[in-house]
């Protein structure tokens, strides 16, 4: 791909840094990468990363013109595939750019801690929190994603001589405790949190020495210089000012200590520092294993409660940290392992390649972009209104987007659950395979109460499911399956799959569903949707959450359902949902091809990360799942007749007898372990002595749109996974999925697999991967979009 990367402006800054270190990763991943901006002092950072830099026409009033004629002309002279503005400024001036070309897609990135709300809502959008993220969905952004802070962890790592010299050259006393904040000094978040550690040291002065060196600079500079030699005429020494500096890393290498918030947080953590997270109105708050799920959602910075008692609030952290060493040592490591795990460089990078090939192939209807566009010319309409009440009454802020957070309107935790009950429409029988709409409920479960609806079941399907069924030709029943999960079965004759018969029995099923609605507030209830044969129940209110797990027009034979009917049962479902989601991006984009309401999310399927059983990784091929024709029978006999053991794992089931026969004659063969259907319990322990897990999927249409809940198990399990050609795992990105085009490709991918011992540190790298698509995450954000209510601005 050719991208231009536009960071808002090229002073330092962490927003700037990190689109230019992002500029640097993406071209070490082979693209064609461009780095565009008025000049500055970060020029000289793009040009030591090698990277081509154009420098634009100066900005005037945002957007600027002449920029946006400017950046159309390199689209069409460069051939350019993706405009990424940093910010809301570039984000505006690359959308504009690319409105209406083919070629071009644009996409915003916005690190600060709020978002404007006139970047237009059909432009992709990526922000630094998870906070931010589920603010912005509550305003009608569907298409917004995580991207945070990266960090470079090769080039910020532990240096004990760049400590050294640090201290050196600015006369520090190696014996005394060394306090770093690394920030620009600027009023809006970053001034009132600097002022206050500057306090906090003449506080700890008068019982020991301490050191704070502040290193930055910027419009407050003058106020902190005032501030800090107020002090050292009392305690001299005990503040140090360095000034702006281009490479601080040997700040953060001196630290014991660090404070900061953001980016500098995190480089703070990638030399291995204790870190105290900085905010605004007296927040400061330590790093540990206890608080970081709250800066997870929140991002690394935070509101307090008041604008006083901040200095004495962070001395209460500060001095017991610099009396402990091991403490010190056990926090730095535990900050290091984090950002290798969450923040590093290389890994954001791959999400951004992956948000830039989801977006390439992304159509967005006409209609939806010029009512996105009508809408983001008012709301930038009001902006510029109220910018200019504020400098008729000489209030004006520089940087508004930081003076207004998400953090101080929202909430600074994860709100709590609102939803008081999910009924979940299922397409399958609780009793079933254990597949997506199972494995979901199941995490739902974990966050509220659950009504899972099994579609109507006929007698000859009672008498054949697993475990006895109530002795019904006509009628519901009610059972709990877990502790927090209710089923609902409704028994009929015959005739499932008729339309018209189907919508006479769904209706047995909502009177049983009312009996018990009234006691939920339409409010706290979330109606998911996912089969491909019934509607939504009109009779019950609540949040209505289509979520297509197959391409199911594409299978309705596979699934054996009436041609036409799944088609207009999707239809109609669609016009009726308040949200739309899919299993998998080609499926999403096959969905906004036939509506136009809503801008379809993409839920992926999950894992469940179970303990690992003892296995000695045998030289053996795992294939775990249902055993129907969506397989490629003649892959798996080139395989086995390679001489490549197989092990297999799931019950044989399809609509195909010819089909059938033959996959019963390759699970007898020689070479073959087939050990039927097993528990889900029993999985971990069946992966242990596998060294490959393979998804031999046929190359079909329904398959394209699929995501193979098998991929993630296998990597959930520490395996390599080789997968056929599957738009699913080419979005994974990840090493440890091998993709084959050909039948022989995948022989030899597994051939070369197959005599590679695995490491254990292959298999925690794997699981870790896994960790992030969890079931038990998918439930989360399914919650949160839907309890998330912004709170009033005051």
């Amino acid at each position: 791909m050719r991208i231009l990367i536009y960071p808002h402006d090229l002073s330092m800054g962490g927003s700037q840094l990190n689109a230019i270190e992002l500029a640097g990763a993406l071209r070490e991943r082979g693209h064609e990468v461009i780095v565009y901006g008025w000049k500055g002092e970060l020029v000289q950072k793009v040009l030591e990363l090698g990277l081509e830099f154009i420098q634009s026409p100066r900005p005037r009033f945002r957007p600027t013109p002449a920029i946006v004629a400017d950046l159309r002309r390199l689209v069409l002279e460069r051939q350019i595939d993706i405009l990424h503005g940093f910010e809301w400024p570039p984000a505006l001036e690359c959308a504009l750019a690319a409105l209406g070309l083919k070629q071009a897609k644009s996409i915003a990135t916005v690190m600060s801690m709020a978002v404007a709300d006139f970047i237009p809502r059909t432009v992709p959008l990526t922000v630094g929190t998870e906070q931010i993220q589920a603010e912005r969905k509550t305003r009608g952004f569907n298409r917004v994603s995580l991207l945070e802070p990266p960090v470079d962890v090769h080039k910020n790592n532990v240096n004990q001589q760049l400590g050294q010299e640090f201290r050196t050259q600015y006369s520090i006393n190696p014996d005394v405790p060394l306090v770093v904040v690394v920030s620009r000094l600027v009023p809006e978040l970053k001034l009132e949190g600097i002022l206050s550690a500057i306090d906090t040291t003449a506080l700890i002065a008068d019982e020991r020495p301490i050191c704070l060196a502040i290193v930055g600079g910027g419009s407050s500079a003058g106020t902190v210089r005032e501030r800090a030699e107020q002090v050292n005429l009392r305690y001299p020494g005990s503040i140090v000012l360095t000034g702006k500096m281009a490479d601080p890393r040997g700040a953060y290498a001196a630290a014991d200590v660090a404070l900061g918030m953001g980016g500098s947080a995190l480089r703070a953590m990638a030399f291995a520092k204790p870190l105290i997270v900085q905010g605004e109105k007296g927040y400061w708050k330590l790093l540990e294993p206890d608080s970081v799920d709250e800066f997870f959602w929140q991002g690394w910075y935070g509101v307090g409660s008041d604008d006083h008692g901040g200095a004495e609030r962070l001395k209460s952290i500060l001095l017991p940290l610099l009396d402990s060493r091991d403490r010190q040592s056990i926090l730095g490591d535990f900050g290091r392992e984090l950002v290798d795990a969450r923040y590093s460089l290389g890994s954001l990078s791959r999400t951004l390649d992956e948000l830039y090939l989801a977006e390439l192939s992304h159509h967005i209807r006409t209609g939806n972009e010029l009512g996105s566009w009508s809408l983001a010319a008012w709301e930038f309409t009001k902006y510029k209104l109220a910018r200019l009440r504020q400098k008729l009454w000489r209030k004006t802020v520089i940087d508004d987007f930081n003076s207004n957070t998400v953090n101080a309107r929202f909430g600074p935790r994860r709100p709590g659950n609102a939803i008081q009950q999910v009924m979940y429409l299922a397409g399958t029988y609780w009793d079933d395979v254990k597949g997506t709409d199972h494995m979901l409920a199941t995490a739902l479960s974990a966050q509220t109460e659950v009504i899972w609806v099994d579609p109507p079941r006929t007698l000859k399907s009672s008498l054949t499911a697993d475990g006895p069924r109530p002795a019904k030709l006509l009628g519901t029943s009610r059972d709990q399956v877990t502790g927090k999960i209710t089923r609902i079965q409704t028994f009929v004759p015959f005739g499932v799959r008729y339309p018209q018969l189907r919508k006479i029995y769904d209706k047995l099923t909502i009177r049983t569903l009312l009996r018990g609605a009234s006691t939920i507030p339409s409010g706290a209830r979330l109606i998911i949707h996912s089969s491909a044969s019934a509607s939504f129940p009109a009779e019950i209110s609540g949040t209505k959450y289509l979520y297509v797990t197959d391409d199911w027009v594409a299978g309705e034979q596979l699934m054996g359902l009436p041609a036409g009917s799944v088609s207009k049962r999707l239809t109609e479902n669609l016009a009726v949902a308040d949200k739309v989601f899919a299993v998998s991006p080609h499926l999403a984009t096959l969905i906004d091809q036939q509506q136009s309401k809503h801008v379809t999310q993409l839920l992926p399927n999950g894992c469940k990360i179970s303990e690992l059983s003892a296995g000695d990784r045998q030289p053996v091929i795992a294939v775990l799942g249902q055993l129907n024709e969506r397989l490629d029978v003649g892959l798996l006999e080139e395989i086995r007749d390679q001489g490549l053991k197989l092990r297999v794992a799931g019950p044989l089931k399809s609509n195909n007898a010819q089909w059938a026969t033959r996959m019963r004659k390759f699970l007898e063969s020689p070479g073959v372990q087939w050990v039927g259907e097993i528990p889900p319990t029993r999985v971990p322990e069946f992966l242990a002595g596998c060294r490959i897990g393979l998804t031999p999927y046929t190359d079909s249409k329904f398959n394209k749109a699929s995501f193979p809940l098998k991929t993630l198990d296998y990597l959930a399990a520490g395996l390599f996974v080789v997968s056929t050609n599957l738009p699913s795992s080419h979005w994974l990105d990840t090493e440890h999925v091998a993709i084959g085009n050909t039948n022989g490709e995948v022989i030899d991918i597994l051939r070369q697999r197959i005599a590679h011992p695995t490491l254990d540190s292959e298999i925690s790298e794997r699981r870790a991967f896994a960790a992030r698509h969890s079931w038990e995450q998918r439930a989360i954000d399914l919650i949160e979009l839907s309890t998330l209510k912004e709170m009033p601005i005051t």
